[in-house]
């Protein structure tokens, strides 16, 4: 009776799809057995002339996750789960893609907010939870390998030194540094990253002065940083006020 109820519940949310309003989501899921590892694919419909979007995944605690960053979707981790940010969103919607992890054999609920603006008006349709069964014996294999976890993430520089038994000598003096704010937020790091393609998984961000300095990196050497900038700013991340500084 259980697993009937499961297979009902996964023809629903799976494979249906359901509205929120004008908004359609459908969840596809892939286990590796191997791994015990699943990986969720959810696509966004609906949306088309959102200017921002957000989707957050709530995680139960004690499931590792990884959220690997793609297309032009940056994955922020959350105290209770993951983010992703979006703007200018298409007809082809937002489509968000993650891993997790159980340590046993488990019912895992996860709970999905969709918050999107339109000028200045703010859409919150209420969007069903998604049940994953670790038990259930439906879901697609998935074969292929786990990219590295490259969610959005901004170091303090001071902080990250005290933290660890590195110097900065020892883990790199040169980084690229892609702004210099007044008033600093995450929010407009993220649409600066959004806007610029840029996957973002090493950022730094120190305070001089009254400016709050954002750099991308962490290399032994200037030539070592130049080398990355021009690499940067040849593919899709077009950044040619980005140069290199040191972090001493």
């Amino acid at each position: 009776m259980k697993k009937a109820f499961f297979t009902l519940c996964l023809s629903l949310i799976v494979f249906n799809g359901y509205f929120a309003g004008e908004v359609k989501v459908t969840h596809t899921i892939e286990k590796n057995s191997e791994k015990n590892e699943y990986k969720i694919t959810s696509l966004f419909l609906g949306a088309s002339k959102a200017e921002f979007a957000k989707v957050s995944f709530q995680i139960p605690e004690g499931i590792e996750v990884v959220t690997p960053s793609s297309g032009a979707n940056v994955a922020k981790k959350e105290s209770d789960g993951i983010s992703f940010y979006a703007l200018s969103v298409s007809d082809k919607g937002i489509t968000t893609v993650f891993y997790v992890q159980p340590s046993n054999e488990q019912e895992i609920t996860i709970g999905v907010k969709f918050v999107y603006a339109v000028g200045e008006e703010k859409m919150k349709p209420s969007i069903e939870d998604l049940i994953i069964s670790t038990t259930s014996m439906d879901y697609a294999d998935y074969t292929g390998e786990t990219p590295e976890d490259n969610s959005f993430v901004i170091k303090d520089l001071e902080k990250s030194n005290s933290e660890t038994t590195n110097s900065v000598e020892e883990s790199g003096n040169y980084s690229i540094q892609l702004l210099s704010l007044a008033e600093y937020s995450d929010e407009r790091v993220m649409k600066f990253c959004i806007k610029h393609k840029l996957k973002t998984g090493d950022l730094i961000k120190r305070d001089v002065g009254n400016l709050t300095k954002v750099s991308i990196g962490r290399y032994s050497s200037k030539e070592a940083a130049n080398e990355a900038k021009k690499k940067m700013i040849s593919g899709d991340a077009l950044l040619d006020d980005a140069f290199v500084v040191s972090l001493k």
